[in-house]
């Protein structure tokens, strides 16, 4: 009988990924530690610091979700080095009061402690996804 291994940081990553795509929010929920940090950049539009799940739906997942629709986030490659995972990926959506369409490659980074994600800081091209709000 083959052994039960525990899951590395980057199957955890992976099926976050799924679980957004799936909009399983308890799944996603299930990964995140209580008091996870989102750092989005600053120079987006809704940019900064978020802490703790429910802050995160409120204020990012919610937003995103509400504001843009055909949003899609494809991971390219993932890059794992000891509790961190980075992933490259693209990003896209469309915001309906302007009727553009943005896509640019992006980086997640998550930083894992005790097997749930404590950090997860987000890099974008700001231009770009500023630019789709602007008539």
């Amino acid at each position: 009988m083959p052994r039960q291994t525990e899951k590395t940081n980057t199957e955890r990553v992976q099926e976050l990924y799924d679980s957004f795509a799936e909009g399983d929010m308890a799944a996603i929920r299930d990964v995140m530690a209580p008091d996870v940090e989102l750092h989005m950049p600053k120079g987006i539009a809704g940019g900064g610091t978020f802490n703790g799940f429910d802050e995160i739906v409120e204020n990012v997942l919610s937003v995103l979700g509400n504001e843009w629709v055909d949003v899609s986030v494809v991971p390219d490659r993932y890059v794992a080095d000891g509790d961190t995972v980075v992933v490259l990926l693209t990003w896209s959506g469309t915001y309906p009061e302007t009727g553009k369409s943005v896509e640019y490659p992006g980086a997640h980074v998550f930083d894992f402690e005790d097997g749930t994600i404590a950090r997860w800081t987000s890099y974008a091209d700001t231009a770009l996804f500023n630019a789709a709000l602007k008539d």
